[in-house]
């Protein structure tokens, strides 16, 4: 029954133990005198806030306990679990089942939260409390049990129980076209770029690295935190302006190319000297050893004045004609070093247990209780239940900000979050499925700052045991960084980015395919700092690739295409490679070409000049037309022109089919890029 907004269902449960299997109410003989009769119907009073929550939502319970004379009692604690299907439902971090309740003078109640988890099974639960009482003290005492043979002698114990249902909800997946494929820039505005054939230029040149790579959108760093050449920012003014200023400029480029537009917020991470940021509550670190507090250069997830410029960005976003998505990056707090501040609530709320004194402590003493008990668990794996509760409630915390940024901004245009992908986020307190039900459109895995392959096997394997098909659109990425990949040189570094994104998309989703990818990002691999020996068409070459292969597996292509090439050839002698089309549709597709893209030392034989002015000016061969339904095979001469130790002699063959437009049946998407690329490293002997 619903009153007032509280749901409240209280029954009376009476366990008469020990005679003839009997189960009904206890009462006394004798009738009380009037001035002793009870004034309270019943001893406990449950009750939570909704009928319904979220995933992320943290549960509240309110009990009232009652005397026989309707005064509420502090004596005890009655007993609350969170049953679902008749069965105790296991809070977070493997504590007792039981939900943690302490006395609130106020409500003159008892008062607690329970943690649904991570990704619980959506539907009805029950929040159930449980008190023993004397049935003698209550009104309902003059009444008689009697059966057949008169009447009856009760033993046992009598219950009071209260029940509170609710329904746990989950947001059904935002639609997402599959196959969406992004590159990305982080860094700020610029007026002069050079585009991957190097040739120079203005800002316009970035969009030649999004066609190259075979993009059809590009994600642009607009809002960040960071005082500049403009001056010192202020809580009026929070974002650097230049980057503001060039968003409606890349959106127009971006859509008079045929490009989607998409730009992002750095969340929380902020940068540059504190006296000329905004005055905001940044978050706190604690010193381990003598308790002191000091400011990190993260804004603290309790400042309701980021949640609203936050949510001012995202309406900037909606009411753009040029934008056509917003992001988020940092949506957390600084791992390792930062977020304490949030140690009293999140004490507070959870079930974990806390030191006897904990309430004389003061605030630096608590911040770095939780600290320690944080890193202990890091160095010795101490206490993982308490590890695991704050991950839970930080995790908690960032999708309700999330959710008052979408609702503040009035935003509906598709959104997405940047996040950490060791252990799905678990350990940085980001979970997709709470971001997911927070109202978020896909969420970016970052598959790069990984320590090696096997550290990449094992959080792929976390996210497969994790996500099921159908519960969050996700869109994985890997970075342009030869160092975030072990300095690779066989397999050669780009090939392994390669390898991480499809291998992401294949295996991140139980059941599924990821919706997408992103290639990140442009400006290093225009920057030759940590190319390590390859080239950045070589790097984007790899993220086209990667796009390529995961689009093929949703089928938006009218075609399929396979590369038959050697492991190994000689240096300087020619060799035939055979790239296999297959039409997917029932119509034909018109006015194909495979093209050689340019890598180092790998040069075509027998290939046509490109005409002047075409976009990636490379040598094609013809293929014509590809009937429907139909297969052809066609043969590239190559060579591989010399040896290059630096690179264990490994050179890229890059292939790039394109054909003409055309008009196919869905699931092909007639709007992407008309880009398939094959790539495969080339041993020269």
């Amino acid at each position: 029954m619903c009153c007032c907004a509280l749901m409240v269902l209280a029954s009376l449960a009476i366990a008469v133990l020990g005679f003839r299997g009997v189960l009904g109410a206890v009462f006394s003989r004798e009738p009380k005198p009037p001035e002793e009769q009870a004034k309270a119907a019943f001893p406990l009073e449950l009750q939570t806030q909704q009928a319904a929550y979220m995933r992320y939502d943290l549960i509240p319970v309110t009990v009232r306990v009652n005397d026989a004379r309707g005064n509420p009692t502090s004596d005890a604690p009655p007993d609350v679990v969170v049953t679902r299907d008749g069965e105790v439902v296991e809070t977070i971090g493997h504590f007792p089942d039981q939900v943690k309740l302490h006395w609130d003078t106020a409500q003159k109640a008892w008062v607690g939260h329970w943690p649904p988890g991570w990704n619980p099974e959506p539907g009805l639960y029950r929040i159930e409390a449980k008190m023993q009482i004397d049935p003698a003290e209550w009104s309902w005492a003059d009444a008689r049990l009697e059966d057949e043979e008169g009447e009856i002698e009760p033993e046992g114990e009598t219950w009071a129980i209260s029940q509170a249902p609710f329904v746990l909800q989950a947001r059904e997946k935002p639609a997402l076209d599959p196959g969406l494929c992004v590159a990305t820039w982080e860094f700020d505005y610029r007026e002069s770029f050079k585009s991957p054939d190097g040739a120079a230029g203005d800002w316009r040149k970035l969009f030649d690295w999004v066609e190259y790579v075979g993009a059809d959108a590009l994600w642009f760093r607009g809002g960040l935190t960071e005082p500049g050449d403009e001056g010192p920012l202020t809580l009026e003014h929070p974002f650097k302006q230049i980057n503001l200023d060039a968003i409606p400029k890349f959106g127009q480029e971006a859509h008079r190319r045929g490009l989607k537009f998409g730009t992002w917020a750095v969340a929380y991470a902020t940068y540059g000297k504190r006296e000329h940021k905004p005055d905001y509550d940044y978050s706190l670190d604690v010193s381990r050893s003598t308790g002191a507090t000091k400011g990190t250069d993260y804004v603290s997830l309790l400042d309701e004045r980021r949640i609203d410029h936050l949510a001012g960005f995202f309406k900037m976003v909606q009411e753009s004609e040029y934008v056509d998505m917003a992001g988020l990056d940092y949506m957390r707090t600084n791992p390792g070093s930062g977020g304490y501040e949030l140690a009293d609530p999140f004490a507070e709320e959870m079930p974990v247990e806390l030191p006897e004194n904990w309430g004389s402590m003061n605030q630096s003493q608590r911040l770095r209780y939780v600290a320690v008990k944080i890193e202990e668990q890091w160095r010795t794996h101490q206490d993982p239940d308490f590890f695991e509760s704050w991950n839970w409630w930080r995790a908690h915390l960032g999708a309700t900000v999330v959710q008052k940024i979408i609702a503040k901004s009035g935003i509906t245009k598709p959104t997405w979050i940047f996040v950490l992908s060791w252990l799905h986020g678990v350990q940085h307190g980001q979970d997709p499925v709470m971001f997911t039900d927070a109202g978020i459109t896909m969420l970016a895995p970052m598959l790069y700052q990984v320590d090696s392959r096997g550290m990449f096997d094992t959080l792929t394997e976390s996210w497969h045991g994790y996500l099921n098909e159908g519960q969050a659109n996700i869109i994985p990425g890997d970075q342009v960084d030869f160092y975030w990949h072990q300095k690779m040189k066989d397999p050669a570094a780009p090939a392994e980015m390669y390898d991480r994104i499809v291998t992401a998309h294949g295996q991140f989703i139980n059941g599924g395919f990821t919706q997408g990818a992103f290639w990140h990002d442009i400006n290093r691999a225009a920057n030759p700092s940590n190319l390590g020996g390859y080239s950045g068409r070589e790097w984007a070459l790899a993220g086209a690739a990667a796009f390529s292969t995961l689009r093929d597996s949703w089928e938006v292509y009218p075609l399929h295409a396979e590369l038959t090439a050697p492991d190994g050839a000689g240096i300087a002698s020619q060799f035939s490679v055979k790239v296999k089309l297959d039409n997917l549709t029932n119509k034909p597709v018109t006015g194909v070409r495979i093209s050689l893209a340019d890598t180092p030392h790998m040069v075509g034989l027998g290939l046509k000049d490109a005409p002047e002015g075409e976009l990636f000016g490379e040598p094609f061969t013809e293929v014509g037309t590809v009937p429907a339904g139909e297969s052809v095979e066609v043969p590239v001469t190559v060579r591989i022109t010399q040896a290059d130790a630096e690179r264990l002699n490994e050179t890229m063959l890059a292939l790039r089919i394109t054909w003409a437009e055309g008009k196919f049946e869905a699931p092909v998407r007639t709007e992407l890029p008309r880009m398939i690329v094959l790539m495969k490293y080339i041993e020269g002997r």
